[in-house]
């Protein structure tokens, strides 16, 4: 059982701080948000992979997720998988091994049909899973909350495609797949879940991503369902702060909840 925690570093921080932070708080690992204002056209790649080297950390990336991988509107798919395709690309000059993305679309499930939608978000995903795999980088596939695929589904997207998945903890949680329904998921499909987003919330129904321990989602389940099968991959503490405080307190809480749970 081998689980190696992370967290993201958010567009605007300071990657420097970010990376001493992580090495001094015994983190494994960062996960670079590649969305909003960052430009993957003018990221110093060899920077960033120097920083990695420093600190003795591995690097991740979140890929960016304001596409629409599952519109049956050819053009605008097409636009977004070249997009997803670009960054992957530059994920690999980074030095990340991995990379999350959203399967979701922005069309509306009153104006097309369910199969029609979850058909195009398949297609997409073989095409992004195939593409990562030719360059040696896994693309992980996101449960997000959406009618047309959520935690819910990863069965179904196990089945239909190769696609390995991360677990986003406050996506489930606020679509109903609560701690103990992740728990079973890490237990049944747990060699296709290779990474997991570590986040809380307070209600249920918006995902606030605060930090382990601060909020309703069962974490405790979660803990147990990684330690008794054996799991191993990689959780990021997807808290959306420019504190690295509650990422750290985050980890001290979950770390104590897998002691508890080997005990």
């Amino acid at each position: 059982m081998t689980i190696q925690q992370g967290f993201t570093v958010e567009n605007g921080a300071d990657e420097e701080t970010a990376f001493a932070f992580a090495a001094e708080r015994g983190f494994d690992f960062l996960e670079l948000n590649m969305d909003h204002q960052f430009d993957r056209r003018r990221v110093d790649t060899e920077a960033v992979r120097d920083l990695a080297a420093t600190y003795d950390l591995d690097l991740l990336v979140h890929l960016p997720y304001r596409v629409d991988v599952g519109t049956p509107l050819e053009h605008v798919r097409e636009g977004s998988l070249r997009e997803l395709e670009a960054s992957i690309d530059t994920a690999v000059e980074l030095g990340a091994e991995t990379g999350v993305y959203h399967a979701t679309t922005q069309v509306r499930a009153s104006k097309w049909p369910h199969d029609q939608v979850r058909d195009c978000l398949y297609e997409s995903i073989d095409r992004l899973t195939e593409y990562a795999d030719e360059r040696g980088f896994e693309a992980v596939v996101e449960n997000v909350k959406s009618p047309f695929f959520d935690a819910g589904d990863l069965p179904d997207l196990f089945e239909e495609t190769a696609a390995t998945a991360c677990l986003d903890s406050g996506h489930a949680h606020v679509t109903g797949q609560y701690g103990s329904e992740q728990a079973d998921l890490l237990r049944e499909y747990g060699d296709r879940i290779s990474h997991v987003h570590l986040n809380e919330t307070r209600t249920a129904s918006g995902d606030e991503h605060l930090p382990v321990g601060l909020g309703k989602v069962d974490f405790e389940a979660i803990a147990e369902g990684m330690v008794e099968t054996d799991w191993s991959g990689t959780c990021t503490h997807e808290v959306f702060t420019f504190d690295n405080e509650p990422r750290a307190f985050g980890k001290e809480r979950f770390d104590e909840l897998l002691s508890t749970a080997k005990s």
